[in-house]
């Protein structure tokens, strides 16, 4: 396969119609696409699938083709969590008019959950049940942009812009390919930046020069597509990173927007791999000066996903932790070792919020106060009680030593985690009143006692339990 006739011959529609069915929605989604290019037509507009919907049907196609299978075999596509999709539609003419056209004819015999129309960005979105599956289509006008200031958001302006027009203006060649869904050419592909070259080539590369400038939050998106798809950002492209970051251009965007890129690339699949190329390029200590992700980094990420990759370990701890969350673990790890007034600046950066800044500092303290037990087993159980779960969740994730010693503490603590933590005494305070003991600090001393007798083992019953207060506490 060598370019765009191939694609054409292999049948886009097969393919669509393949991953429509693997997401549920089955021929109905195909259906609607059409009516939505007709729709569309009625009104005198055009519309264009685009994104990274297209790229993705490309490389799925490349990937079931027997001559091109290896070379494409790690680009992961439709592989993600989600278990719906998400469409964008570039409209030449108005997307927030068409959405409504669409919302208000009779043919099209979907249910429409909602619609959202951002007449100032010239936006719309909609989301329709097909299939009794959510998906999602998200309307766009044809435009132009213009940057005033590097990294502030641009100047949007859809008068008389072209297809052409609109895709100069975005990220990278390979997000460029679209597929007309209009009635006389449905699903034809239109090409007008080499992005089908680039995706055969398995190349990253921006379309002008200024990309990095205009919009430094592509550097993060450079090191997602890259990854997750298997591909290359070529060298004009990472010396125009360099160039940007020389520049100190991420200092022209907010905490916020770093952060949510940051997030995104934490859903991914094997999150490390996509901060140890941050680190590589300098992305990460442009970000703020003391950050690094390095093999320790990457060894603690892999068990924080191992980890939750297990759903019944997570659950289970989310049942005396419901605030655990994997996130707030792998942020732990990249701010893990910062001072205090470090800590501070790197979350003031990031815009994170107070919330992020005590939980981090609550962990990084109680992990102090875990490498500082040297005490017999229930009496270990007794301190770790009283240390929230995440922070001991965290401390396993860390490398503590190696020696005996090391090792054996950590299987006590890995015996709390899994087993420990979830033993609780019979009784609980009203029981103990009922008794006739009525001091608040006495009942919960007592129920103190139980637990860490049972799990010594030497109460068993709820029968042992009540014996036992009897025979120490209540007096005939």
């Amino acid at each position: 396969m060598t370019g765009l006739a191939e694609f054409e011959k292999n049948s886009i529609e097969q393919a669509i119609t393949e991953i429509f069915y693997r997401y549920g929605y089955g021929i109905p989604a195909q259906d609607l696409l059409k009516k939505i290019g007709v729709v569309s037509e009625n009104a005198g507009f055009g519309a264009f699938l685009i994104g990274g919907f297209p790229r993705d049907i490309i490389i799925y196609i490349l990937k079931s083709n027997p001559e091109t299978s290896d070379k494409f075999k790690s680009s992961e596509v439709f592989e993600s969590n989600s278990r719906f999709l998400d469409l964008d539609i570039a409209v030449k003419g108005s997307a927030e008019k068409l959405a409504f056209l669409i919302k208000e004819n009779k043919n099209l015999k979907f249910k429409l959950n909602y619609l959202k129309a951002h007449k100032k960005f010239g936006t719309a979105s909609l989301e329709f049940l097909v299939n009794g599956m959510p998906l999602k289509i998200d309307l766009a006008s044809l435009r132009t942009e213009v940057y005033k200031k590097p990294g502030m958001l641009p100047e949007v302006n859809t008068a008389k812009a072209g297809l052409k027009d609109d895709i100069s203006r975005r990220d990278f060649t390979i997000n460029t390919v679209a597929f007309s869904i209009n009635r006389k050419d449905f699903l034809k592909i239109k090409d007008y930046s080499s992005g089908i070259r680039d995706i055969l080539n398995k190349k990253i590369s921006v379309l002008h020069d200024l990309s990095f400038i205009d919009d430094p939050t592509r550097m993060f998106r450079a090191v997602r597509f890259e990854k997750r798809l298997g591909f290359k950002i070529d060298g004009k492209t990472l010396k125009l990173i360099k160039t940007a970051l020389d520049k100190n251009i991420l200092d022209n965007i907010s905490g916020k927007r770093i952060t949510a890129e940051l997030y995104l690339l934490l859903k991914e699949k094997k999150p490390e791999i996509y901060f140890e190329r941050l680190d590589k390029l300098n992305i990460l200590s442009s970000i703020y000066g003391k950050l690094k992700f390095g093999k320790k980094n990457k060894i603690v990420f892999k068990k924080i996903s191992a980890y939750f990759n297990e759903p019944d370990k997570a659950e289970k701890l989310r049942r005396i932790c419901k605030d655990i969350d994997i996130n707030m673990l792998y942020t732990a790890e990249i701010f893990y070792g910062l001072s205090n007034s470090e800590l501070r600046e790197a979350v003031k950066r990031l815009n994170m919020g107070q919330k992020i800044e005590k939980t981090l500092e609550a962990v990084y303290s109680d992990i102090k106060k875990i490498n500082g037990l040297k005490l017999n087993n229930t009496e270990i159980y007794d301190k770790l009680n009283k240390i929230d779960a995440k922070s001991i969740l965290f401390y396993l994730f860390q490398d503590c030593g190696r020696n005996a010693a090391d090792l054996n503490f950590r299987k006590i603590i890995v015996r709390y985690l899994d087993k420990i933590i979830f033993i609780k005494p019979y009784l609980n305070g009203h029981d103990i009143k009922s008794m006739g003991i009525c001091e608040g600090p006495l009942c919960g001393k007592i129920l103190n006692e139980i637990k860490l007798l049972k799990i010594e083992g030497r109460l068993k019953s709820k029968k042992d339990e009540l014996e036992y207060i009897k025979k120490k506490y209540i007096k005939n």
